[in-house]
C-alpha cells in the first residue's frame, strides 16, 4: 500500500496522479492523505508522453468541480480511479453513465456546483469603516470547498469595491483589482451587524408574500443550516407563523 500526502486541492493531486498512473500504480494501492501526515511515496521527476496521459477535457471539467467535494478521501480515489481506467483501460469511461465511479463523480460535480450556486445567493455583505477607505464583508458556510470556484463571480459583479468572504473552508479577498485567497478562519471572525440591517429586514419583509408561501420548497431552496449566517433569516420563523394566522 502507498500513501500519497497532497494538499487539498486539483493541482496538487493531478500532478500526483500524473506520476502514479505512469507508474501503473492501481487505485486500491493508494491511501490519499493531507499533506504534513507524512508520505511513504515521493512524486520523482520523469519524462511523462502527452500522448500517453491525454485525457477528455470533460474529465478535467468533472474533475476540477469534483476536487472541491467536502470528502477527501472518496474525492481522491474516485477520480484516480477514473483517470487509471481512463489510460490503461477504456478511453471511452465517460460515456458509461451506469459505471459506479463516473456515477459517483458525477453526484460530487452536481453537490458542488449546487455549493456554488449556493454560494452566490447567500452571501451578504456588511461594510466596515477603515481610515480612508472602505471595506465589505461577509461570513458564509459552504458545504464543500467552494470558495476558488465561487467568489471570482463576485469580484465581476461588485468589481467596484473591496470585500472579503471569510468561510471556516478558506477566505477570499477582493483590492478592486485581485482577487486572492487565504486560509479559513473560525466564525469569530464574521462581520457585526451595519447600520443597514434594520433598511434589509424591513424590505425583506415588505416583499415577503404569505400567500405564496411553500415551507418546504422554501427550506429546500433555502436551507436551514444557512439561516444563521443571513440576517433576513430571523424573520422567517415570525413570517411563517403570521403566514399560517
Amino acid at each position: 500500500m502507498i500513501q500519497i500526502a497532497i494538499e487539498n486541492n486539483f493541482e496538487s493531486w493531478r500532478q500526483a496522479a500524473r506520476s502514479l498512473v505512469m507508474k501503473g500504480v492501481a487505485s486500491g494501492d493508494i491511501i490519499w492523505t493531507q499533506a504534513g501526515q507524512g508520505m511513504l511515496f515521493r512524486n520523482e521527476a520523469q519524462t511523462i508522453s502527452k500522448n500517453e496521459m491525454r485525457v477528455p477535457p470533460a474529465f478535467i471539467a468533472l474533475a476540477t468541480a469534483a476536487s472541491c467535494f467536502d470528502d477527501d478521501a472518496e474525492k481522491w480515489r474516485v477520480l484516480y480511479s477514473l483517470l487509471f481506467r481512463l489510460i490503461h483501460e477504456n478511453r471511452d469511461l465517460l460515456l458509461i453513465e451506469s459505471d459506479p465511479d463516473i456515477r459517483r463523480a458525477k453526484l460530487m460535480e452536481k453537490a458542488v456546483n449546487r455549493d456554488v450556486h449556493k454560494f452566490h445567493a447567500f452571501v451578504r455583505f456588511r461594510r466596515i469603516a477603515c481610515e480612508s477607505d472602505e471595506i465589505f464583508a461577509a461570513w458564509h458556510e459552504p458545504q464543500h470547498f467552494t470558495v476558488e470556484r465561487a467568489t471570482p463571480f463576485f469580484g465581476r459583479r461588485f468589481g467596484s469595491m473591496k470585500f472579503s468572504i471569510f468561510t471556516p473552508k478558506g477566505c477570499a479577498h477582493w483590492d478592486k483589482e485581485r482577487l486572492t485567497f487565504s486560509p479559513a478562519v473560525e466564525k469569530s471572525s464574521a462581520p457585526a451587524p451595519d447600520e443597514m440591517e434594520d433598511f434589509w429586514l424591513l424590505y425583506y419583509r415588505s416583499i415577503f408574500n404569505p400567500f405564496r408561501l411553500k415551507i418546504n420548497a422554501l427550506k429546500k431552496e433555502f436551507p436551514k443550516r444557512h439561516w444563521p449566517t443571513l440576517p433576513e433569516a430571523v424573520l422567517i420563523p415570525e413570517l411563517i407563523r403570521e403566514a399560517r394566522a
